[in-house]
């Protein structure tokens, strides 16, 4: 079979197929689960992400709108705006374009995050940088009064 026609199959197809039963309880269940659950967003770049929604407490995944990312619950349909604030400069974060990884910009600041990490998270990561950073200077100027000057 090719790819083409397993993508035509159904999401009920796919779980049967993968179960590999002829037990029929657990096939009505499998139909039921299907019938009664969201179907899953396409996977992306980032994978699929996904959150708790404020309202009915059900499964929100991260999604692409034209303004950016945004959560949409699977249950109730509810859209929220994404956002990540800067543990330092507590202002919002610019969000990745469109197809880039998750990768978020302080627009005050070097620093960066992901959807969904801490405060520490990200002040660690900012902290791991600036070393990582006064390392190589360092490195240069021990390099550089190694060499000398050159020679006029």
């Amino acid at each position: 079979m090719n790819e083409f026609a397993d993508e035509a199959r159904s999401r009920v197809a796919h779980l049967l197929r993968m179960a590999n039963t002829t037990d029929e309880q657990v096939r009505a269940r499998l139909i039921a689960y299907a019938d009664t659950t969201p179907e899953p967003p396409i996977m992306d770049r980032a994978g699929i992400v996904t959150t708790g929604c404020p309202r009915c407490r059900g499964t929100a995944w991260r999604r692409q709108d034209t303004d950016g990312p945004v959560w949409v619950c699977g249950s109730c349909g509810h859209v929220e705006g994404v956002t990540v604030e800067c543990p330092h400069c507590a202002v919002a974060m610019e969000p990745p374009p469109p197809g880039a990884p998750d990768r978020w910009r302080c627009p005050r600041c070097p620093r960066t995050a992901a959807t969904g990490e801490s405060a520490q998270d990200i002040e660690e990561r900012e902290r791991k940088r600036l070393r990582a950073a006064s390392g190589l200077l360092g490195r240069t100027v021990i390099g550089t009064a190694v060499m000398g000057r050159r020679p006029g």
